[in-house]
């Protein structure tokens, strides 16, 4: 019986979700997005569970796409209903989201983590878009949304990558903690949260979301999407640009 790529379980009011692609560092495939949403949509409707937390097994959040898999036969269909739609689940879902990571996030495996209202990372982890170096423009959506232009240019221009502490100094991401304490400190946060009245939370969710787009961060997020689209119509007509 094969491994499941994602697991999930539930603890304490946190509903898990653990990316489990472990022979590639987690590297997602289309069934792995499809999985999480199924798991998202009982989470949601689970009133028991207050947090969503979204982690890697075996040391690792994800290194990105899987490109062994190549790319899907509608890459406007996977970008719209299936990367995009988990990032913009994690961010306007009522509850509260939050990504752990520790070692490589990179790539999809970056801006899936993006997606959470929380974000936090062990201080040695490894963060970034280098799809520039492989000849790619990434789908950056919320990236320049969440730091500065200059910053979010040096990113995505020279394929820059960041460590935990680094993400946290620039404001990317809430907290770096040394990797020993990063997981107990998440279940912290998330005791802290599941105390909260769960209208209280999600109604504070949909005002702060209400005044990030209003400020373009859904456009941000739209846009990003339609780059991605555009990486996968031309890398089938000219994979070397």
């Amino acid at each position: 019986m094969s491994t499941p790529l994602i697991e999930h379980y539930v603890t304490e009011k946190t509903g898990w979700i653990v990316l489990n692609n472990t022979a590639k560092k987690n590297a997602m495939r289309q069934e792995m997005y499809r999985s999480i949403l199924n798991i998202l949509d009982d989470y949601e409707h689970n009133t028991d569970i207050r947090v969503i937390v979204i982690r890697g097994a075996n040391g690792n959040f994800s290194v990105g796409y899987d490109l062994t898999q190549g790319l899907p036969s509608s890459y406007r269909e996977f970008v719209k209903t299936l990367d995009g739609l988990v990032s913009r689940r994690l961010w306007y879902n009522a509850k509260p989201t939050i990504s752990l990571i520790e070692g490589y996030c990179l790539g999809g495996g970056f801006e899936l983590a993006m997606g959470s209202d929380l974000v936090y990372a062990a201080e040695d982890a490894v963060l970034g878009e280098p799809e520039i170096d492989f000849f790619f423009t990434p789908d950056y959506n919320s990236l320049p949304c969440l730091i500065t232009p200059r910053q979010a240019k040096e990113m995505i221009l020279l394929g820059k990558v960041l460590t935990g502490t680094q993400a946290a100094e620039l404001g990317l991401i809430n907290r770096a903690f040394p990797a020993p304490q990063l997981e107990e400190e998440v279940k912290k946060i998330c005791r802290r949260l599941a105390t909260l009245p769960a209208e209280t939370i999600a109604t504070a969710k949909t005002g702060l979301n209400g005044a990030f787009d209003a400020q373009g961060f859904g456009n941000a997020i739209a846009y990003g999407e339609e780059i991605a689209i555009y990486n996968g119509l031309r890398s089938e007509t000219n994979p070397q640009c």
